[in-house]
């Protein structure tokens, strides 16, 4: 009966030992692929913030462009303007009038 305990207590204590390693083997492959996911994730956030710093740069040059195009169209509209208006000739009423207006008014 001693024979029959002692067989049972061993084939228990290896079959604790082969589920100890299974357990130790299987917790060593989740391990390595929470590295390995954690690598990965990290490799695509830098990719992420790459593209989102290109593509900021990118609308940034897009928007000066832009914006230096509607200044050279102001800056061609108010000259052509400018000349437009010094090319003018004022005639005697036209120029009493507006040295009237605003020199004299000072004055009234």
């Amino acid at each position: 009966m001693s024979t029959d305990y002692t067989e049972t207590l061993k084939k228990i204590k290896e079959a604790e030992e082969v589920s100890s390693r299974e357990l130790l083997d299987k917790r060593k492959a989740l391990e390595a692929d929470l590295r390995t996911m954690e690598d990965a994730s990290a490799a695509s956030i830098a990719d992420a913030k790459k593209q989102a710093e290109a593509l900021i740069a990118s609308e940034v040059e897009n928007a000066r462009k832009s914006a230096q195009r509607q200044a050279d169209a102001r800056l061609a509209s108010t000259g052509k303007e400018a000349k437009e208006t010094a090319a003018k000739r004022l005639d005697k009423s036209a120029l009493r009038k507006i040295i009237d207006n605003t020199i004299l008014s000072e004055f009234k």
